[in-house]
């Protein structure tokens, strides 16, 4: 028996369509989260920067909490990756140089699209509890790949036994901080300059 034929409109079938605005609508969620602000964005606004109606918006997000979600979702899984790329490929160096691989890998995902760093460090802030569920949820996979680092450092007597859950809370609020005056400056002084010094403060931490 012959499958049924997928229904396509202009070479596309609907599921495609639909993937289609879903990226529209995250990727104008990206633009206008990330420089005028979630408070400030309608989602008629976020509508009209993708080309997508407020019918087929309602389709995709229940509304736009839900937007803000994905689209954080999508930055927690670059700066994730990134980072686990980076301690997996220095798995056997000594524990300064996988702090130095994983600290410039997370900063650089983050810092290189300013909008990326406003969407994680400012709009998703207290924003409501299921956003705010979702940040901390990403905090404590940043503070996991901590302790495991520092674990692995104790057992290979690179250091001593510390509390690295707490050391790594100090750093990402460092980070937090940092970065959201490092994104106000005007002049803004260059990303590496503020990298290699939140760089220095975690091996610092992790290994004095």
């Amino acid at each position: 028996m012959r499958e049924p034929s997928v229904r396509r409109y202009s070479g596309r079938s609907v599921e495609e369509w639909k993937a289609a605005r879903r990226e529209r609508l995250l990727a104008a969620a990206l633009e206008l989260f990330g420089t005028e602000g979630y408070p400030a964005t309608s989602v008629e606004r976020l509508c009209t920067q993708a080309k997508v109606s407020t019918r087929h918006f309602y389709h995709e997000f229940q509304n736009k909490e839900a937007v803000l979600l994905a689209v954080h979702a999508q930055v927690i899984e670059l700066a994730v990756g990134s980072t686990g790329d980076a301690l997996r490929r220095t798995a056997d160096r000594p524990v300064r140089e996988r702090i130095t691989a994983a600290v410039d890998s997370y900063l650089r995902t983050i810092m290189a699209d300013l909008r990326r760093a406003r969407i994680s460090f400012v709009e998703v802030v207290g924003t409501s509890p299921a956003v705010e569920e979702q940040r901390i949820a990403f905090r404590e996979l940043l503070i996991g790949s901590v302790r495991d680092l520092g674990d692995t450092a104790v057992e290979r007597g690179e250091i001593k036994r510390k509390d690295f859950r707490f050391l790594a809370l100090a750093f990402f609020g460092a980070v937090n901080a940092v970065v959201y005056d490092w994104m106000l400056s005007d002049p803004r002084p260059p990303e590496q300059k503020v990298q290699k010094s939140l760089r220095e403060l975690a091996v610092q931490l992790i290994t004095a």
